[in-house]
């Protein structure tokens, strides 16, 4: 049996659709899947990807946390494999509104060329700012891993903040 079974998402996602007043059409439509493919998730005859559970909490406007019936953490792991990768998210940025300016320079002492990315942004600079403190706090030992990580996940959250194009 599928752990989607267990925790009733099936019906949750029915309850919380029927709530809203959208219809399983509409809902699919948003969720770009067939009728029958959303119709599948709610009568439990298939087992919804995790991207369609989080996509369908932003329609709804309710976290996936609600919609599971307890805490989820959030995804932290970053999924960089490839250099493309690092080009796809630049690309994410910039169509957030940042002001992203990259440039290649040759490095003599090194003979290799050397890539660097300029964030022209206010709350980017105060963020790293205070990332590279913790990072220089950590190799000389003035915290532990333990803490470097409380300390991470504090900066991290008080910059949870939508990004301001200024």
């Amino acid at each position: 049996m599928r752990i989607s079974h267990y925790l009733e998402l099936d019906k949750k996602m029915k309850n919380l659709r029927v709530a809203s007043g959208m219809s399983q059409k509409d809902m699919a439509a948003k969720l770009d899947l067939s009728v029958p493919s959303y119709s599948n998730y709610e009568n439990g005859y298939s087992e919804p990807p995790m991207e369609i559970l989080q996509k369908f909490c932003e329609i709804l406007n309710v976290s996936v946390s609600d919609l599971f019936g307890f805490n989820v953490p959030a995804n932290t792991q970053t999924n960089l494999k490839t250099y493309s990768d690092i080009l796809r998210l630049i690309i994410s940025l910039k169509k957030a509104g940042l002001n992203v300016d990259c440039s290649v320079t040759p490095n003599k002492e090194t003979r290799r060329l050397r890539a660097d990315i300029i964030i022209e942004n206010p709350q980017m600079s105060a963020m790293l700012s205070k990332w590279n403190e913790l990072n220089d706090d950590l190799e000389k030992d003035k915290i532990d891993s333990d803490e470097y990580n409380i300390w991470l996940e504090d900066l991290m959250s008080s910059f949870n903040i939508p990004i301001e194009i200024i």
